[in-house]
This record gives structure tokens, C-alpha cells and sequence, in this order.
């Protein structure tokens, strides 16, 4: 994986958010899939098809709040219009973020128009209020309407970038004076230029808000999309370790191993570790190139028999009691595969360490999950004395911890060993 894109300045990205906005969402992140930007761009793409809704849901409520407002300082003097403007922006913003919502967010190929269609509504509405108002309160009026503008440059700001969020607001400045002038009011009259200014801070406001947002939101996923990568290549490290220890590691002891009459029948044990040799190869690249598997018609104990039989290659018999287990199929995938890997360690470890040749491997449901046990009659160990190895605490323990499962070796001297795996269903 590329460090080089794991390591982009921050600046950089942070620069580039604020002058294009959130990227336009790609299909799938170009490249190397280890490249933080073409990650990060990608994922900050997809959570951008919802920043909509939070201007969408804060203009609904401002415009709730500030025709209260209205009403309180106005009576009904101009309520017509300003109800109006209030009903129709709640109704139609209501309708907008259900719809953002059920669409799965704003699609960057439709946002363009979506914005261009909400700011000329806004236009729209401020002219017909301020139109329609009564001079006296006009100003107020239009206070109200304007709502809709603000939410609407803070979506440009947003999605657009913080350029085209300040030509709104430098276009702002003419617009207001025409709705001054929509309503009958000279420019110099003192209450709309007080309230045009006041107008025209909120916009402001509404601009570094939208901005702190979208360097949060950026940055934020940015930190997120590296941590991520970060766990995913330690998991695959794991993955590989795993693969190299259960599989060739096991395959060269194995083979290191003398037996009685290897001198005298060298053809036939030559046969018998290319046969071996062969077979782990062909496994080996099962597990390295097999894809995620969503589900298996196979039972359970099905799974468990194939690796018992897999086991008696070494000479190990295993007892599989599984009566009273019934398989229903209900455990995921990934933890059926968790746990038959970590029986077949646990197996190995009996025919490398216990000195017997016959194991018991019971399944039953357990707490909500699957336990398999294994239990022999060997030599046992003190667990105190012996420090978990690799296989154990890598192949068995967390191997299940990383499905939410856990394993336990209990074992004595002379009494044998008995392993207790679980996962939950």
C-alpha cells in the first residue's frame, strides 16, 4: 500500500475542502486503494450526500423561530405574507429532507440543480413577501423570508466551496437593496438599512459556520478513513502470520519430522511429502486468493468432520460427538470459519504436544453461540509455567476474539488438556 498517500498534508486536504467544497462522489477511489486521499475523498463523498439535511433541518426550525418572532413584535400587522413564506418553507424543507433521507442522500450528479432550483426559490420567496408586505414592516418581513437564503449559502459553502459561497454573499448585497425597493422603501431608509446589514452578518455567519463544518467533517474523515487503513493492514499482517503458521510452518515441522524406516522405504516417503507437499500448496493458495463467503449450505459439524479427517493424515483420531448439536445455520460465516481454524490448531497442538493420538471434539450450543471442546487424554501441562505460544494465542485466542468469540485452555500434568472455543450466534 502507498505510504506517500497515507502521509498527504492535512493543509492540503483542508485547502482543497475549502475551496471545491466536498468532492463529487467517484464510483470507486481510483489507484492504490492505500491512498488516504483517493480513500478519503471517496468516503467523505458518500457521508457529503447528507450534509444537506442539517441546512435543510435548520431552516425549517429558523423559520419557526423567527416568525414567532415576527408575530411577537408585529402583531398581526403583515402576518399574511409572512405566514405564508413560513408555511410554504416548512412544508417544502420538510418534503426536501425526507426525500434527501429515502434517496440515500444527495447524488453529487444531481446537486448542482438541486442547489440552483433552492437558491431561485428563495429569490422567489423574498421578492413575493417583500412585495406583498406592508411598508411599515417590510424590513421585518423580509427578515423572515431570508431564513431561506441564509441555509441556502451555507449549503453552497458546503458543497460549492467557500469561493462560490462568497460570491452569494457579494451578490447578496445588490439583491437586498432590490427587495428594498420591491417593497415600496427608498435605499436611505434607515430601518431596511439596518436591517439589510443585519441581513447580510447572518449570511456571514451562516458562511463560517458552513466552513467550520465542512473542515470538521473533512478532517474528521480524513483521521477516520487513516485509522481504518491503519487496523486493516494489521489485520491482513495478522491474516498472513496466521496462514504462515497454520499452513507452511505446520507443513515443514511435519515434514522435518523422522519416522522408523525412512532409510529403508525412501521411494514411498519420498511419495508421501510430495503427496503432503502438493496438498498444502493447493490450500495455501485456497486461503490466499478465496473471497468472503456471505453463507455456507454445509452443517456445521459437516465442517468439523472435514477437518478431523484432515487430522487423521497425522495420525490423530478424533471423536466427534455432536448429537445433540442442531445446526441451524444461524452463526455467520466469518465465525464458523474462526472457529474451525481454531479447532484445527487445537488439534495440532494434541498431536505435537500431548503425547496421545485420540482426541474428543464435542459441539453443542452454548450462551447463544456455538462452543466446540476439545479434550484429551495426554500429558498435560501447567498453564502457569507455559506461556501461550503463537498458535494459541494468535490461531485460537484472537482469532475468535475478532469475531466476538473466546478460547480457553485449561490443562495439568498428567490429566490431560482440554480447550473450550466459543463464538456467538
Amino acid at each position: 500500500m502507498s505510504e506517500a498517500g497515507s502521509s498527504a498534508p492535512p493543509r492540503a486536504f483542508v485547502r482543497t475542502l475549502l475551496r471545491s467544497g466536498t468532492p463529487a462522489e467517484p464510483a470507486e477511489p481510483a489507484g492504490d486503494p492505500g491512498d488516504l486521499a483517493a480513500v478519503g475523498a471517496a468516503t467523505l463523498a458518500r457521508a457529503a450526500r447528507y450534509w444537506v439535511v442539517v441546512p435543510l433541518a435548520y431552516r425549517i426550525a429558523a423559520f419557526v423561530k423567527v416568525f414567532v418572532g415576527f408575530t411577537a413584535a408585529n402583531g398581526r400587522l403583515g402576518l399574511g405574507p409572512v405566514l405564508g413564506a413560513t408555511l410554504f418553507a416548512v412544508v417544502a424543507n420538510t418534503a426536501a429532507m425526507l426525500w434527501v433521507l429515502r434517496a440515500g442522500g444527495l447524488r453529487a450528479r444531481v446537486t448542482g440543480r438541486a442547489l440552483g432550483l433552492d437558491l431561485a426559490v428563495g429569490v422567489a420567496l423574498n421578492f413575493a413577501v417583500a412585495a406583498t408586505a406592508p411598508a411599515v414592516v417590510q424590513p421585518f418581513a423580509v427578515d423572515v423570508s431570508w431564513t431561506w437564503l441564509v441555509s441556502g449559502v451555507a449549503m453552497w459553502a458546503g458543497t460549492s466551496g467557500l469561493p462560490s459561497a462568497l460570491w452569494l454573499l457579494a451578490a447578496a448585497v445588490p439583491l437586498r437593496a432590490a427587495l428594498t425597493l420591491a417593497g415600496g422603501l427608498p435605499l436611505t431608509d434607515r430601518l431596511a438599512v439596518t436591517r439589510s446589514i443585519g441581513c447580510m452578518v447572518a449570511l456571514a455567519v451562516a458562511i463560517v459556520l458552513a466552513v467550520a463544518i465542512l473542515i470538521l467533517l473533512g478532517v474528521g474523515t480524513r483521521f477516520a478513513v487513516d485509522i481504518g487503513l491503519r487496523r486493516g493492514r494489521e489485520a491482513e499482517r495478522r491474516r498472513t502470520r496466521r496462514i504462515m503458521h497454520d499452513s507452511v510452518l505446520q507443513t515443514l515441522e511435519a515434514l522435518a519430522i523422522s519416522a522408523p524406516g525412512d532409510d529403508a522405504q525412501a521411494v514411498t516417503r519420498l511419495a508421501e511429502l510430495r503427496s503432503v507437499a502438493k496438498a498444502e500448496a493447493a490450500e495455501l493458495r485456497r486461503r490466499i486468493t478465496e473471497p468472503v463467503l456471505a453463507g455456507s449450505t454445509r452443517g456445521f459439524a459437516v465442517e468439523l468432520a472435514d477437518v478431523a479427517t484432515e487430522m487423521a493424515r497425522d495420525g490423530l483420531r478424533t471423536q466427534l460427538v455432536a448429537a445433540d448439536f442442531a445446526d441451524d445455520h444461524k452463526v455467520s460465516q466469518d465465525r464458523r470459519t474462526a472457529l474451525c481454524e481454531a479447532v484445527r490448531e487445537a488439534l495440532r497442538n494434541t498431536v505435537k504436544h500431548s503425547g496421545t493420538k485420540q482426541v474428543v471434539l464435542r459441539v453443542e450450543k452454548r450462551d447463544g453461540g456455538i462452543a466446540v471442546v476439545a479434550r484429551d487424554q495426554g500429558q498435560g501441562f501447567d498453564v502457569r509455567d507455559r506461556p501461550p505460544g503463537f498458535g494459541i494465542s494468535q490461531s485460537i485466542v484472537a482469532r475468535l476474539a475478532e469475531v466476538g468469540g473466546h478460547g480457553t485452555v485449561d490443562s495439568q500434568p498428567g490429566r490431560g488438556t482440554r480447550v473450550t472455543l466459543w463464538v456467538p450466534a
